[in-house]
């Protein structure tokens, strides 16, 4: 495949463009075949009309059994990605770990069960994905109906990465660091460190509570002011709800302005992860055992051999249908880091580089040129992930052919469907058609996956948009995607018709 690679700039003329978008890597000399010929048209024509130019978009699509029918635009230019990235983490996953891979929290002790125990109770997570505040109590009363009455502490160990806690030197992504999509990793990933919180107005007063209710944590509301109207667009962002955090006690301030005759919920990151675990955890050995304030430590643990419960998440193959479907950032990023917790390599080394390295090391395996990878979370929620259209084309061909390609495909968006594409390509010729990722930033907009055509062929894809005004490109894509579901001519067909 050697399709041209101009790389025009500026907003070009129709015909200019058109000579840009010409970059079929067809064998032979012979014109562009008609159909594909009115498929650039259309691209260019779009391109011109969202004022975008040439040079924002790339892409790669071709037949999985003819790739020498490939169609391409800055095929091996390195583009932001987006939520797409997260098929090289769920490949690179289902490759380096397996389908059957599951997460888990362990609660571990130093010594046998006994009544009451003279060194503490631990602990420890490896990544789990689905451990609540259910599975927490059921690894407590593990404990309990193990003979345990009395710890001197339990000991809370997330060293499976490292650093343990990058909360503490991580810069905000966005101006909405309490949103779910925000969440940082955490080898015990308890509840996600999300809190529900309810407010509730009247014309002269406001009201809270927090789901679950935690002792220890209180929610002050007599700092708040309240005014008229506006409630449909209230947010808590950091200037209005503020962490306190006191020798006796934890508070979460309600400041600045609410509307009057006014109800919000919502599920966020409320307090730090730390206290949020220590009062999680006290409260439910005390309900438990009867056992008051049990001292909770944020330590490592290694010595703690004796299992005594565990909670496993789902399998990987399950947990992939929320990465790709749901455009999951969250267990993204905590796979991602599984990818090199998963090593045994030395533990002073970050956890996110040995993932790049596996990531980096499957793809030479392979004999992918990874040079235009560049690797941040393996989630795209990056302002630096980059991946060429070409790249992410052959990893997606070569995980076509593999043995976990039924986990791979289900967890995909169906087109018209379900996930991130359940309102999008619900006109008949491409309702379930396709199978794509797609991938939204500021100034990013993109689709990676498979695509069907009428003869029953399966075409790769990988497309980008990275421009400040991305957004208005989302129709050449969807052309592109479009433009596959509706025809079916060869080569040699589309020849013969010229």
């Amino acid at each position: 495949m050697h399709p041209l690679r101009q790389r025009p700039s500026g907003i070009a003329s129709l015909s200019a463009l058109l000579s840009a978008l010409l970059l079929c890597a067809c064998s032979s000399s012979a014109s562009l075949p008609v159909k594909q010929q009115e498929l650039l048209n259309r691209l260019s024509e779009q391109l011109q009309q969202a004022q975008l130019p040439p040079n924002a978009l790339a892409f790669v699509a071709y037949p999985l059994n003819t790739p020498t029918e490939q169609l391409s635009y800055q095929p091996t230019k390195a583009m932001q990605p987006a939520s797409t990235m997260k098929l090289v983490t769920s490949i690179t996953a289902l490759e380096q770990l397996g389908p059957a891979y599951r997460g888990s929290t362990q609660l571990r002790a130093y010594e046998q069960p006994q009544k009451t125990m003279q060194q503490p109770l631990v602990l420890k997570g490896y990544g789990d994905m689905d451990f609540t505040v259910q599975e927490l109590w059921s690894l407590l009363q593990q404990a309990y109906d193990q003979g345990i009455r009395h710890v001197p502490a339990i000991q809370i160990d997330r060293s499976w990465f490292n650093p343990a806690r990058p909360e503490l030197t991580a810069l905000p992504f966005d101006e909405t660091p309490r949103e779910y999509y925000n969440l940082l990793p955490d080898a015990l990933f308890l509840q996600r460190n999300m809190l529900g919180i309810r407010l509730q107005s009247t014309a002269d007063s406001v009201t809270g509570r927090l789901y679950p209710a935690l002792q220890g944590l209180e929610l002050v509301t007599t700092e708040v002011r309240l005014v008229d109207g506006g409630c449909a667009h209230w947010y808590p962002d950091p200037e209005q709800l503020a962490f306190k955090r006191q020798p006796d006690k934890v508070q979460l301030v309600l400041q600045g302005d609410f509307p009057k005759n006014c109800q919000k919920r919502d599920y966020l990151q409320l307090i730090n992860r730390s206290d949020f675990s220590r009062l999680l955890v006290q409260q439910l050995w005390q309900q438990i055992s009867g056992q008051h304030q049990v001292p909770v430590l944020e330590q490592g643990a290694a010595e703690a051999t004796v299992l005594l419960a565990e909670h496993q998440s789902r399998t990987l193959a399950e947990v992939l249908r929320d990465i790709n479907k749901s455009s999951d950032n969250a267990v993204t990023r905590q796979l991602y880091l599984a990818l090199g917790a998963t090593q045994t390599d030395t533990e002073t080394e970050l956890t996110a580089d040995r993932s790049e390295q596996q990531v980096r090391s499957f793809f030479s395996s392979i004999k992918l040129d990874h040079s235009s990878l560049i690797l941040e979370n393996g989630s795209g929620l990056s302002r630096t992930e980059r991946i060429s259209p070409e790249l992410m084309a052959a990893l997606l061909q070569h995980a076509y052919q593999a043995h976990y390609q039924p986990e791979l495909i289900s967890s995909m968006p169906l087109a018209g469907v379900d996930g991130t594409l359940k309102r999008r390509f619900t006109q008949t010729q491409t309702k379930g058609k396709a199978r794509l990722k797609t991938g939204t930033l500021r100034n990013v907009t993109a689709l990676a996956g498979f695509v069907t055509d009428p003869s029953g062929r399966t075409w790769v894809v990988a497309s980008f948009i990275n421009d400040p005004k991305a957004g208005r490109g989302r129709v050449v894509l969807d052309s592109l995607i479009e433009w596959i579901t509706e025809q079916s001519l060869t080569n040699e067909q589309s020849s013969k018709s010229q």
